[in-house]
């Protein structure tokens, strides 16, 4: 008895997780990565480089690691923001990131 209640078990349970599978890849495609793709921040030697690839002026928060607002600026195309060595979190309308200058 415990047999044919734990085979059909797993059989609804197998049934429940593959709706949940396909929703999962209907939502990757919306396009919801383009946005990020669209602003960039990388470190390079001194200070962070930030890139902007639409059309609108994006403006940017750098913190430091304890909270203190380093810096802000406003960038439409590119821009490289000199900084000493650190982390830092820089932060944008649609996301925050953590940079280490080196």
């Amino acid at each position: 008895m415990k047999r044919i209640f734990l085979t059909i078990a797993l059989a609804f349970m197998v049934s429940a997780v593959c709706p949940v599978q396909g929703a999962s890849q209907q939502v990757e495609s919306v396009g919801i990565l383009s946005v990020e793709n669209m602003l960039v921040v990388k470190p390079v030697s001194g200070g962070i480089h930030i890139s902007v690839n639409d059309a609108e002026t994006h403006q940017f928060y750098i913190y430091s690691i304890t909270g203190q607002m380093v810096k802000s600026v406003s960038v439409s195309d590119n821009a490289i923001v000199d900084l000493p060595q650190g982390c830092y979190i820089v932060k944008c309308k649609q996301w925050s990131k953590k940079i280490v200058v080196r």
